[in-house]
């Protein structure tokens, strides 16, 4: 067994009006410690997100066959994601210290989500699971731009990675493809001409990690090192169009991030 390993599940679904959820489910085993890890972001209308953190051992999403399940009795919430089409499989790095192996198990999937008596989301989601066998402060990349654009009939994925360690993995419609640019608010693809422009209206979350999406855990600032800490991130949820030569305007929703090592 690696002495480092982080697995992390993400899930969303974002309704046709723009309220959205988004899961993480993570486990961390490092030396002798062992870290679990689960928050609920929504955002509703009208209104800031907000976040739920726990750290008791929860089971992670669970996938059955064609459609994938999660639930979190503490919080009343449980989501579905159905038809979720064929996953797309990535190894974003590889090295002798570890790697990080990208799996996204479900491109574009009917989604669902209850989260207590007051919101329901019904619309399109998303599902991927990463495992790092490396700790992150030990990736060679000073940024990190991800994101996802999902709709009735669309799907595109983009991973960008820059610094010493450049990798780019973008998928549309299952196909892999290349991107000419990828930006915070445009992601332009090289075979077909295809653009994608996002609006960044909503911001998530937005902050140095050690004082956002990590500050629930204990000691946080003694189990890890002040680049991870200070790693800045900047999470939207975003209007989207996908343009193509030919054809009519596909409007959705995407969910998209930019992370920067100080």
């Amino acid at each position: 067994m690696p002495s480092f390993e982080l697995t992390k599940w993400y899930a969303d679904c974002v309704s046709e009006n723009g309220e959205a959820a988004i899961v993480y489910n993570a486990e961390l085993r490092w030396r002798s410690i062992r870290i679990h890890y689960n928050s609920l972001l929504t955002k509703r209308v009208g209104f800031p997100a907000e976040a739920l953190y726990s750290m008791r051992t929860w089971p992670a999403p669970a996938v059955h066959g064609k459609h994938i399940e999660w639930t979190a009795p503490n919080w009343d919430a449980a989501g579905i994601w159905r038809e979720p089409g064929p996953s797309q499989r990535n190894i974003l790095f590889d090295s002798d210290a570890g790697s990080l192996d990208w799996n996204c198990v479900a491109p574009r999937a009917a989604a669902s989500m209850q989260i207590g008596t007051a919101l329901k989301i019904d619309g399109w989601g998303y599902v991927e699971h990463l495992r790092l066998t490396l700790a992150p402060w030990k990736l060679p990349i000073r940024r990190l731009r991800w994101g996802r654009f999902v709709n009735a009939t669309d799907a595109l994925v983009w991973i960008d990675w820059t610094g010493p360690y450049n990798k780019k993995a973008v998928y549309l419609n299952g196909t892999e493809v290349s991107a000419r640019k990828i930006g915070d608010s445009e992601v332009v693809i090289e075979e077909s001409d295809a653009v994608l422009t996002l609006d960044r209206k909503n911001v998530l979350r937005e902050g140095a990690l050690g004082s956002t999406a990590l500050k629930v855990i204990p000691n946080v600032e003694k189990l890890f090192q002040e680049s991870i800490l200070n790693m800045r991130e900047c999470k939207w949820l975003s209007g989207a169009v996908l343009r193509r030569p030919g054809q009519a305007d596909s409007l959705g929703t995407a969910i998209h991030e930019v992370v920067e090592w100080p």
